[in-house]
């Protein structure tokens, strides 16, 4: 029933009861036909709103999609403009860093070359340093041995006319050339280890410690007790390496002879990459702070009246041992003894 016709239905029912010649029956069956039309109206209202519902969810689903599909796409343009400027940018990044990079290339290159062209004058001074020591050496020990010789002249033939002052000044001249000649051996020594090649073999350091020992005892008379532990073997120079454990060995007698009851030891330390030899006295010791002077050329701790000695030995030494690409250092207490531990890489000796 279309919605103009319920208020007419209404109208019509508030009538019925006036109406006096309509029976009972005829009541009932005009209610009846007016309740159909109301539910039936209803009905229609129901379907109606239903409908507006519908289209109303229909308008919005409408107008949500749009949104989203219009957000997505403002969302796509905005990541595209992001993406292009961060490609801008990174090329300007990468542009900047590549001109940075080269430049430190540039400045690392020319201080290489620099350290290079430093390191190969160096090479040459010492070269030339090296030979000039080893040719004013050689030369030396001509006049010394001239000098020697006249000593023994003059003591074999005038040595009655020289009274006892005489004899005596001809034995500080015979003394004096005496220690001018080991110097001058000394440095011919150490200028000929910085010039030999470094040979590459398996050597024994126990054997070559013991050949030091055997060979330090001879000048102390072996009243020093040395003890020699088993050492590690090491890939060297045997020849450089004996003359190394001499010096040190040597050094650990002289300096305990004063001791009551002299005394020397050595042994070895491993790490797996290298090996640390150690040869400790208990002598007269030094002064640490003076320790950095132990391994120069012709440095000594203590005067010769003390202890005979040039002051090239532990510089011998050092060098054999950084010949063999290791390092030296020494501990030591004034009155207590004196450690010296030499670390050589291990290689494949073992």
């Amino acid at each position: 029933m279309p919605r103009t016709d319920i208020p007419a239905a209404n109208a019509q029912a508030r009538r019925v009861p006036n109406t006096p010649r309509a029976t009972s029956a005829e009541l009932r069956r005009e209610l009846s036909e007016l309740v159909s039309e109301r539910d039936g109206a209803r009905a229609e209202i129901e379907r109606i709103n239903a409908e507006l519902e519908r289209r109303l969810a229909e308008r919005t689903i409408e107008r949500d999609l749009a949104a989203r599909d219009e957000a997505l796409a403002e969302l796509a343009r905005t990541n595209a403009e992001l993406k292009k400027r961060l490609a801008e940018r990174t090329v300007e990044r990468d542009s900047v860093a590549k001109h940075i990079a080269l430049a430190e290339l540039t400045r690392t290159n020319a201080a290489e070359e620099q350290l290079r062209l430093h390191a190969m004058e160096l090479e040459s001074v010492n070269a030339d340093l090296e030979s000039f020591s080893y040719s004013v050496s050689h030369d030396l020990r001509a006049p010394v041995r001239a000098v020697l010789g006249f000593v023994r002249a003059i003591e074999e033939e005038c040595a009655s006319d020289l009274g006892v002052e005489g004899r005596r000044l001809l034995a500080v001249v015979a003394r004096e050339a005496s220690r001018m000649g080991e110097l001058i051996d000394d440095l011919l020594e150490f200028s000929r280890i910085g010039r030999q090649p470094v040979s590459d073999d398996i050597v024994d350091m126990t054997a070559l410690a013991k050949e030091a020992a055997a060979q330090a005892a001879l000048s102390d008379g072996a009243r020093c007790s040395i003890e020699i532990e088993e050492l590690p073997p090491v890939r060297g120079d045997r020849v450089l390496l004996l003359q190394a454990w001499v010096n040190l060995i040597s050094n650990a007698v002289k300096y305990s002879s004063k001791a009551s009851v002299a005394e020397a030891r050595v042994w070895a330390t491993n790490d797996g990459a290298t090996t640390t030899y150690h040869v400790r006295d208990n002598g007269v010791g030094f002064d640490m702070r003076y320790a950095d002077k132990l391994f120069g050329v012709f440095q000594r701790l203590h005067r010769a009246t003390e202890f005979p000695g040039t002051g090239v030995g532990l510089a011998i030494v050092m060098r054999v041992v950084k010949k063999h690409g290791g390092s030296i250092r020494a501990e030591a207490r004034v009155g207590e003894g004196a450690t010296f531990s030499f670390t050589l890489p291990n290689g494949d000796a073992a």
